[in-house]
């Protein structure tokens, strides 16, 4: 099978989860740092050659423990630069959601994870009979995003176009 690379300076990825107790008894999630949807970036960024900022201003030192709506980070790849936003649903369990953003100093050379932890900063009980869904969005990309280009791509996640069909 032929594929065929993609032409377009930026790809979009959305990912649900739904969540359900699997018997009669209720779940509870513990207030813990990890959990929700993570993503470990590519080796070859670390404290030197990338940067993340998140819908609140926050940059990579401020923004672990604190919560946002999206998080840009970017940086060198080789010879380019490139980047992600990772966006979260307004409609997501404890949104804006907590984020897990490792520390500059991780594995000696500042290794780049983020994650959003819906249940960073408290429980979260799942019952029975109920489910739960996680939205969530990426935008991976070629060149530098701005702040307000981040900012924009969430606001058409979070708030898509109604169709209006004519008669």
């Amino acid at each position: 099978m032929y594929r065929q690379q993609p032409t377009d300076p930026y790809y979009i990825l959305d990912i649900t989860s739904q969540l359900s107790c699997a018997s009669s008894s209720p779940v509870l999630l513990l207030e813990y740092r990890y959990g929700g949807l993570g993503i470990r970036a590519t080796e070859e960024w670390n404290k030197d050659n990338s940067m993340t900022l998140t819908s609140e201003g926050k940059n990579r030192k401020e923004a672990d423990g604190s919560t946002a709506r999206w998080c840009l980070t970017q940086g060198s790849l080789g010879n380019d630069y490139g980047g992600l936003v990772m966006m979260s649903y307004p409609s997501n369990y404890n949104y804006p959601e907590p984020l897990r953003v490792w520390p500059e100093n991780m594995n000696g050379r500042g290794d780049v994870f983020l994650n959003f932890s819906p249940t960073k900063n408290k429980d979260w009980l799942l019952e029975p009979g109920k489910t739960y869904l996680l939205k969530y969005r990426f935008l991976i990309f070629d060149n530098k995003l701005s702040k307000n280009d981040a900012e924009e791509v969430w606001q058409s996640f979070a708030n898509p176009p109604s169709l209006k069909i004519q008669k």
